[in-house]
């Protein structure tokens, strides 16, 4: 018997330690965390001044697009596609007063009319991504908890996954519980500099997680809330490329955790 109980105390924790190993995501190319960049509403200084900087660099971003924002330049959008980057749903026209819509009237108006428009232009997707408008996830009335699970249901119809602003990096183990929630950080929306964006996703390789990023305008000068300047914007990409981390798509980081 002594022996016996011997053999389980080893056993146990190696069991253990092997479905420990099997649960964690090792990233590509030896990454210590995944990262992806993200640019919200469609903006022309998304093509105009993040994409070429992102492209020197080798990097491919997601970027969530209001139809109304990208409609003039849908063409520049399409050949953005074609480099390799991410095109994904942030609604028709960005709503940010959610009480009025009943499920039913934002799907056809917001949703629906976006997915259409996507298809056309871009091809059928069964992998696209969404970006919450403003941040907000509950839609309609009542409890808070009624308007989060009717805005989550229509995400689940429609999208693989979608992203709010905040949140700590996100841990790839919890993605079926989390990917509709999934947290993401605005490091210049407040502060046109470097060190917020950095010290995020380094919080994300200290744990082997995934830092999402969200940009609005990348212009010369910074004017104003949400405005990222070009030099910022350029320092916080190249020091992305030069860390110990894969960065991709929102989906490609998806797939690449399902597949784990």
């Amino acid at each position: 018997m002594a022996g016996l109980g011997a053999m389980s105390v080893l056993v146990v924790p190696t069991s253990g330690l092997a479905l420990q190993r099997r649960r964690d995501v090792v990233w590509p190319g030896a990454g210590r965390a995944a990262v992806s960049l993200t640019y919200d509403d469609g903006l022309d200084s998304q093509l105009d001044n993040a994409a070429p900087q992102l492209e020197a660099l080798g990097l491919k971003a997601t970027f969530f697009v209001t139809g109304e924002n990208m409609d003039a330049r849908v063409k520049d959008w399409v050949a953005l596609a074609g480099r390799g980057h991410e095109i994904a749903d942030h609604t028709v026209s960005h709503p940010c007063e959610l009480g009025a819509y009943s499920e039913r009237g934002f799907q056809r108006q917001e949703l629906g009319a976006m997915e259409r428009y996507l298809n056309d232009h871009f091809g059928v997707s069964h992998a696209r991504t969404f970006a919450y408008p403003c941040g907000l996830t509950d839609l309609g009335t009542g409890s808070p908890a009624r308007r989060r699970a009717r805005y989550r249901d229509l995400m689940r119809a429609d999208f693989t996954a979608a992203r709010t602003v905040e949140g700590d990096p996100n841990d790839p183990r919890r993605l079926s519980r989390d990917r509709y929630r999934l947290h993401a950080f605005e490091p210049t929306y407040d502060h046109d500099e470097t060190g917020l964006a950095m010290d995020y996703v380094g919080k994300a390789i200290a744990k082997g997680g995934w830092a999402i990023l969200v940009f609005h305008e990348v212009i010369e000068k910074r004017l104003g809330e949400g405005d990222t300047s070009t030099a910022t914007h350029g320092a916080i990409v190249k020091w992305i490329a030069a860390a110990p981390v894969w960065c991709a798509p929102m989906s490609a980081v998806l797939a690449h955790i399902e597949r784990a």
